[in-house]
């Protein structure tokens, strides 16, 4: 399979046509294949139109208020021949299943809570399951750190190391493993 580029943007809202048109600029310079896009902060049946010369094919997962919301964006460049779609009725997640270049492969955009994090997780993770097909690419916002040492300025945390490993189990038992921190395993970074 060759190789494809993404990016991961914590929008904190795209609702105005300025924040949309800086998303473009960056898409534009950045030429990504996908881009994942958490924190959209559109409602149902008010989202915007994103097309755009370089990406036509946006899908969303849209909530009944402005404080979620993630949308997956695929440039004109990647042949991705989308099978299904599973979108979250709360706004937090949106799965697409579908083929490049024969390949399957399975695009998962999320937003987790602020609180309850594990639990939404393994219920997310298990619609995932039901739902994945070949390789699981995931982007967004966990809202949490996987590592509490190395992934956050706190030593502290309201979630037990017990609860992480649960998550950490999960996400090991799927294949799926942070990229970023696969080749930076010693760096103390994090996003945001």
């Amino acid at each position: 399979m060759a190789y494809i580029t993404l990016i991961s943007l914590n929008a904190n809202g795209i609702n105005i046509p300025q924040k949309r048109s800086q998303v473009y600029h960056l898409l534009k310079r950045e030429h990504p294949d996908i881009v994942f896009i958490q924190e959209t902060h559109f409602r149902h049946n008010h989202v915007p139109n994103m097309t755009s010369k370089f990406f036509p094919s946006w899908h969303h997962a849209t909530h009944s208020t402005a404080s979620r919301g993630v949308s997956i964006g695929m440039n004109t460049d990647l042949l991705f021949c989308i099978s299904a779609k599973l979108v979250d009725p709360n706004g937090r997640y949106i799965f697409l299943k579908g083929k490049t270049l024969n390949t399957p492969i399975t695009l998962a955009a999320i937003y987790a809570p602020n609180v309850g994090q594990i639990k939404w997780f393994l219920q997310m993770l298990d619609s995932l399951k039901d739902f994945m097909e070949g390789t699981v690419i995931l982007g967004g916002d966990f809202n949490l750190p996987l590592d509490q040492e190395i992934d956050s300025t706190s030593a502290a945390s309201p979630i037990s190391e017990k609860q992480r490993s649960r998550l950490k189990m999960a996400l090991a038992d799927m294949g799926l493993s942070d990229v970023w921190r696969m080749f930076h395993p010693e760096v103390k970074d994090f996003s945001f």
